[in-house]
């Protein structure tokens, strides 16, 4: 340590005499202390150290980097499903909603009602149809038994028994049956004209042949007379003329006998055409009948289709599930809504149907993702965070790419399966369709140099190909 403070030598120079006096003066020291050096401190050892340590530092996790395998893998968001047999419930008329009688959630069996319709319409148009049938299986009937000529109408066991306590029915049967028998009397009154102008006939028939007979029996008589006047005429006891008058009354004779032969032709005849017109007229109405018969037969097979459609619309007004299981994505509400043909009121998910998941990959990550990769899957709607992870197989990746529909983000679909054995792992809780996952796809190993580089090997190729 010195023990003089040097002054500072002026500006100019040489000092004054002034500063001279000014200026400390040196005093000297003592030997002991001028021989005393102080320690040296050598640093390289804790330099070369720290060298080695922040060596080796870098070199291991660039060793780790470079060759540390790690799982690389493809995040999606998905959606529990179910796989198959899912029902849908829809209306093929539409209608108005008169009575919704389940939720989303339900367990429904298989023929539950669960919407009813209103059915003014359905059931007006039914029953018009179903009494349509009724008047023309009546109608049937009675033509039936007018083809049969029979002496009554035989109505069906079912159509009488239906008019049973049904006035509308009891008065078209009672209606038949008066027409079968106006329509009765009709004919036998024309075929009882044309038999009474037979009955005359014969009659005249049996009046000439009488007739005829007689004369002829008068014929032989005045014959025989003819025959003794003549050999009184030869022998000259008798007059020419009482011959030739007599002949001249034989003569008469046999024309009124050729005239009852002719007028019993003429009956004859006419009987012939009466019969005939009876025929005719029989025939004609059979024709009639056989004829109304036919259509009526068509009308009443067109009924009972059309019978059959409005019964089956009539029945669908009542809406019942398809199979037993769970209702889900409930479209039906409002009481006096208005469902429009062929719209979907829900979904009927089986009961023991097996659930998987459906992921929404990006399409940037598509090319990572194959069938049969590994996958696991977690579930955001149970909160608790201990429950595990549960793990799948890859079993379906879409060979193109969708569009969702509601928010028009593209994606490709997967859909990952998961064994029983591993849905034990949530214990009590129950997977449910729509519930939301977050899926995780294996898709193969990396090391964390990789994760590094690729991101500047990319902006590097985009770069050389814009220059």
């Amino acid at each position: 340590m010195s023990n003089t403070v040097p002054a500072a030598a002026p500006a100019g120079g040489v000092p004054s005499a002034e500063e001279r006096k000014l200026r400390p003066v040196a005093v000297p020291l003592p030997p002991d202390l001028i021989d005393v050096a102080p320690p040296s401190v050598d640093m390289r050892w804790p330099i070369i150290a720290g060298l080695l340590i922040i060596l080796v530092a870098f070199g291991g996790v660039g060793s780790w980097a470079a060759f540390a395998p790690l799982q690389s893998a493809v995040v999606a968001p998905g959606t529990v499903v179910v796989e198959s047999n899912v029902k849908s419930v829809q209306h093929l008329e539409g209608g108005i909603v008169k009575e919704v009688l389940v939720r989303d959630g339900d367990l429904v069996e298989a023929g539950q009602i669960v919407v009813r319709l209103q059915e003014v319409q359905a059931q007006a148009s039914s029953s018009l149809v179903e009494n349509q049938l009724w008047a023309a299986l009546a109608q049937e009937a009675r033509l039936m038994a007018e083809r049969d000529d029979a002496k009554q109408v035989v109505f069906p066991d079912q159509l009488l028994e239906r008019a049973v306590g049904n006035a509308e029915i009891s008065a078209i049967v009672a209606a038949q049956e008066r027409q079968f028998d106006e329509r009765r009397k009709s004919l036998e009154g024309q075929v009882s004209i044309l038999n009474a102008r037979i009955g005359q006939n014969q009659q005249e028939i049996e009046g000439l042949k009488v007739q005829k007979a007689s004369k002829e029996r008068q014929v032989r008589i005045f014959a025989e007379e003819l025959k003794g006047l003549r050999e009184l005429f030869e022998k000259g006891y008798t007059p020419r003329t009482r011959i030739l008058a007599m002949e001249r009354e034989v003569a008469e004779l046999e024309g009124e006998i050729g005239a009852a032969v002719s007028g019993i032709a003429r009956a004859q005849k006419s009987i012939g055409e009466a019969k005939l017109q009876i025929e005719q007229t029989r025939q004609r109405f059979r024709e009639e009948v056989v004829g109304q018969l036919r259509d009526v037969q068509v009308q009443v097979s067109d009924l009972r289709e059309k019978l059959t459609v409005a019964s089956d619309v009539l029945e669908r007004t009542v809406i019942r599930a398809p199979q037993t299981g769970y209702v889900q994505k409930l479209s039906v509400h409002t009481v006096g809504g208005v469902i429009r043909p062929g719209e979907e009121l829900m979904q009927v998910v089986p009961q023991d149907a097996r659930l998987v998941i459906e992921a929404h990959l990006s399409p940037m990550d598509i090319d990572q993702v194959q069938v049969g990769q590994l996958a696991e899957a977690r579930f955001s709607a149970f909160h608790t965070q201990d429950i595990p992870a549960i793990h799948g197989i890859v079993t379906v990746v879409s060979a193109d790419r969708l569009t969702d529909e509601r928010t028009g983000v593209p994606y490709y679909l997967s859909r990952v399966e998961v064994d029983d054995e591993e849905l034990l792992k949530i214990g009590n809780r129950h997977l449910v369709p729509g519930m939301p996952a977050d899926v995780v796809i294996t898709t193969g190993e990396r090391t964390a140099l990789d994760y590094f580089l690729k991101p500047i090997e990319q902006f590097s190729m985009r770069a050389m190909k814009e220059e």
